[in-house]
């Protein structure tokens, strides 16, 4: 008889799955230890030009059950949260490598190499404590000059989906700047008292128009609050010594080598 803690794990999402239908918030999720199957998924060359729609492949063969859920269908993994997505993937991770991962990290300052080994168990994971689905609210500095020359400072996010992120991820234009404002822009729901449909038209150029001392606010607001697990690395380099921030090296995350 198989052993099922070997070959399967029930997780708590950060966030949680809503189900727009009955209104239910669904956290309790079982996932399956990657297979071959999968194997043949990171190798797809249709997936991997799109890492958003690999998440969701991954997602929809692995997640076994949901709490309350008769059925999973790969649609709930491209609605779920992006937050929830990373948490899924690195404990999908964990279940079929262990806890931990050779990583290498490049210094901006001298170009070095720093190879570290990585215990994925110790990455702090961010929750939402409530039932409710968070937003990040940001004021601006120097502030958004609309069509009509008045100033917007006040911007809301709301959290992205795995929809969100194959989108942004699908853009002919692989510029990873203008990929994150696409992803951005998906996700903002108020620019100080603009209307709505003006948002949506507008989308990826208010970002672009921001100053950069803005737009940096912006990405710290959404590291900082954004729930899920917090990816951020302090690395000291090997060759000069100096410290730096950067993300975990998910580039052989799926990989024992």
């Amino acid at each position: 008889m198989p052993n099922s803690a070997v070959w399967q794990r029930e997780v708590t999402l950060p966030i949680g799955y809503l189900d727009e239908a009955s209104g239910m918030l669904h956290r309790q999720v079982t996932l399956r230890k990657m297979t071959g199957k999968e194997e043949a998924l990171l190798a797809e060359p249709s997936l991997r030009s799109n890492g958003g729609k690999l998440i969701s492949a991954l997602l929809a063969n692995c997640v076994t059950h949901i709490e309350a859920m008769a059925q999973v269908e790969p649609e709930v993994m491209r609605r779920m949260f992006s937050g929830d997505r990373n948490f899924l993937l690195l404990e999908l991770r964990r279940l079929t490598f262990g806890d931990e991962m050779e990583a290498t990290y490049r210094c901006p300052h001298c170009q070095g190499v720093t190879t570290l080994l990585e215990n994925l168990s110790t990455i702090p994971v961010r929750v939402v404590e409530d039932e409710g689905i968070p937003v990040i609210a940001v004021t601006l500095t120097d502030g958004y000059r609309d069509l009509d020359d008045n100033w917007q400072y006040e911007l809301v996010f709301g959290l992205p989906t795995g929809e969100d992120e194959e989108v942004a991820s699908g853009r002919r234009d692989s510029n990873p700047t203008r990929q994150r404002d696409a992803l951005l822009a998906r996700c903002l729901k108020q620019v100080g008292n603009l209307d709505q449909r003006r948002i949506q038209a507008m989308g990826i150029r208010i970002l672009s128009d921001l100053s950069m001392p803005d737009r940096r606010q912006i990405q710290k607001a959404v590291d900082a609050t954004t729930p899920g697990p917090d990816l951020t690395r302090q690395v000291n380099c090997d060759r000069c010594g100096e410290q730096y921030l950067t993300t975990l090296d998910m580039s052989h995350f799926f990989s024992t080598a």
